[in-house]
């Protein structure tokens, strides 16, 4: 049997270098927080070596879900879909890419993620993938840290906000590609800013189309020009509170490192070769297991 799985593992591995990338913020007692909610606090309960001789650390912790790095369970904005906990594993992972707004927003902090956006992109590197998460670099990410610079506003009732974000139309443009595939379709929607919806909304109609069809969102997610346009996955870990309308998360994408094309190539050759080879191979490797049992 032993023998078995290394024949199997030689025959279906995969090119297993990546780069990864960490796209969340560190929680801490600064951490941006939406101006209606409970600011983070990192309250220090031990720090040092106790009268045993060991090294001791504990901290208590108190915040809001919608605070820092975040998911936005669907149930945060239309009543019977799913909570942070209730969304499937196969839904937390997946291809990921980036559409690029960055000019859009240099000269206004309300512009938006719009259809076009999304159209010019798909005609520059083709369809979106199933199951894909979908982040908008805005170039907001550059603020975070700074209230006033990064919500546009110093209130604390959440009125005067200024920061980009993506248009209803734009959201229902990816709702409909879950409802033509018949498949997974979009199954996250992330960006650089606090809100799904831009900072001048009131009705947070992007929030309610997308998670009406179950599509949670991502907020405050950093490092996004990091990333390429696409060819890289997306691993999505929030905390699992439950009934939750959201949770803190740690969010991560993989890159494929750049110098193992030659090796993928190799691959990808001999994963042809494997797809014929394969089930002959393993009626030959039955038949001796048979035949030694």
């Amino acid at each position: 049997m032993a023998i078995l799985h290394v024949i199997l593992t030689m025959l279906f591995s995969e090119c297993l270098s990546y780069t990864y990338v960490d796209l969340s913020h560190s929680l801490h007692n600064d951490t941006m927080h939406w101006p209606t909610a409970i600011p983070v606090s990192v309250e220090v309960v031990a720090k040092g070596e106790t009268a045993k001789g060991y090294w001791y650390e504990s901290n208590n912790i108190c915040l809001s879900e919608h605070a820092g790095t975040h998911v936005d369970a669907p149930a945060h904005f239309f009543e019977d879909r799913w909570h942070v906990d209730e969304i499937p594993l196969s839904r937390l992972m997946g291809p990921g890419v980036v559409l690029d707004i960055q000019e859009k927003t240099e000269n206004n902090p309300l512009a938006e993620l719009t259809v076009d956006d999304i159209t010019r992109w798909t005609e520059a590197n083709g369809p979106l993938p199933d199951g894909v998460v979908v982040f908008v670099l805005t170039g907001w990410g550059s603020r975070y840290g700074d209230k006033e610079a990064y919500f546009g506003s110093n209130s604390s009732d959440g009125s005067n906000l200024k920061f980009p974000g993506i248009s209803v139309d734009a959201a229902k443009y990816l709702t409909a590609l879950k409802n033509d595939s018949g498949l997974l379709g979009v199954v996250a929607v992330g960006l650089d800013t606090p809100s799904l919806d831009n900072g001048a909304s009131t009705t947070f109609p992007t929030h309610v189309e997308l998670f009406e069809h179950n599509v949670y969102g991502l907020e405050n997610v950093a490092n996004l020009e990091r990333l390429p346009a696409k060819g890289f996955h997306v691993t999505v870990m929030p905390m699992k509170i439950r009934e939750g309308s959201g949770g803190p998360a740690r969010i991560f994408a993989s890159i494929p490192d750049a110098d193992d094309d030659d090796a993928c190539t190799h691959h990808n050759h001999r994963s042809a070769a494997t797809t014929y080879l394969a089930p002959v191979l393993l009626v030959l490797i039955a038949v001796v297991f048979i035949m030694i049992v």
